[in-house]
């Protein structure tokens, strides 16, 4: 079969497209026949080698872990689960998806309703992820407000118009007018360019001094113990991906500082959710119900065919991406 692997980390260069062996399912595993396949941040930490849940290691490590397609076989132990049914994977291994078929184990696929748009499949952890960002990894804040940076891409949008049909306040920032342009189409309350404005300036004005009760972090890096100037009292920074890297201090005294603030900070990962088939479960169905009933809408930013996975990274490496890009086997 056809993939997209790597034989070292590194950069999109790594990335190629060839043959081979195509996965057999083990007695637990569900075998797919890939239709569409999701492209998001997980796979650039992947790719880059500093995933640190990955499991397996180059060479021909089939990179990706959303993809989406029609069951073909399934193992003797896999129950509720039939070949021709419609599914989703989220590949907890940490890769496997950039292929035509996938074999994982039953724990990591969902099953779709025969109307469920297909397409809007590989996107469909991304609101599972806004949903437990929001409603599960939040909470103890007064939860009135929140702030993503850098949010035009798959997961920020998600953010967005989850915490809107929550009713939620959104403060957004991108990196270009046209994609602050693209947030406030999304309906985000307030938007603004952080190349070109003090993200806490702009924070405090629009709050009133107040700060913003949840901040979600993707970046962390050096500028991470600056966020505490425009978080509210009780607030909480979430933290999540860690693409700038650890931040350049004691995280613990830093929280004491605040202590008259009374903030917090969590650090997330979905894979917290790998043992917990029932809470996963609940929150599938929650995101599936309000996808069905037309209350989010995945944005599809491209769709590209899989033997274009490297153009793909090059995209989202280059910050290039508003909504999601999907690639078609």
């Amino acid at each position: 079969m056809k993939a997209v692997v790597i034989d070292q980390f590194g950069g999109p260069e790594e990335m190629y497209y060839t043959d081979v062996e195509k996965p057999v399912p083990k007695s637990d595993e569900v075998l797919v026949k890939n239709v569409y396949i999701g492209v998001g941040k997980p796979d650039y930490i992947m790719r880059s080698g500093i995933c640190p849940f990955l499991e397996k290691k180059p060479p021909k490590l089939v990179v990706g872990i959303e993809c989406a397609g029609i069951v073909e076989a399934v193992g003797s132990d896999v129950r509720g689960i039939e070949p021709g049914m419609k599914v989703c994977v989220e590949s907890g291994l940490g890769y496997g998806a950039y292929a035509e078929y996938i074999a994982v184990p039953q724990k990591f696929v969902t099953v779709f309703p025969d109307e469920f748009p297909l397409k809007y499949a590989p996107g469909f952890l991304n609101y599972m992820v806004a949903y437990a960002l929001i409603n599960e990894i939040g909470r103890g804040t007064d939860g009135k407000s929140i702030y993503i940076y850098g949010a035009a891409g798959g997961v920020g949008t998600a953010v967005i118009q989850t915490a809107l049909l929550q009713g939620i306040e959104v403060i957004a920032s991108a990196g270009s007018q046209e994609k602050c342009d693209y947030l406030r189409l999304l309906g985000a309350q307030c938007v603004f360019n952080h190349n070109e404005e003090n993200t806490r300036d702009v924070i405090l004005s629009y709050t009133n001094g107040r700060g913003v009760d949840l901040i979600f972090d993707q970046l962390v890096g050096k500028r991470f113990k600056s966020q505490f100037d425009y978080l509210a009292d009780f607030g909480m920074i979430v933290i999540y991906n860690w693409l700038d890297g650890n931040p350049e201090l004691d995280q613990l005294d830093t929280i004491i500082s605040q202590s008259c603030h009374a903030c917090a900070v969590r650090s997330f990962s979905f894979h917290v959710y790998d043992d917990k088939p029932e809470r996963l479960a609940h929150i599938r169905k929650i995101c599936m119900e309000r996808i069905l009933e037309g209350k989010l809408v995945p944005h599809i930013f491209a769709d590209m065919p899989l033997s274009d996975a490297r153009k793909a990274h090059e995209l989202m490496d280059g910050l290039k991406i508003m909504g999601k890009i999907i690639l078609h086997v």
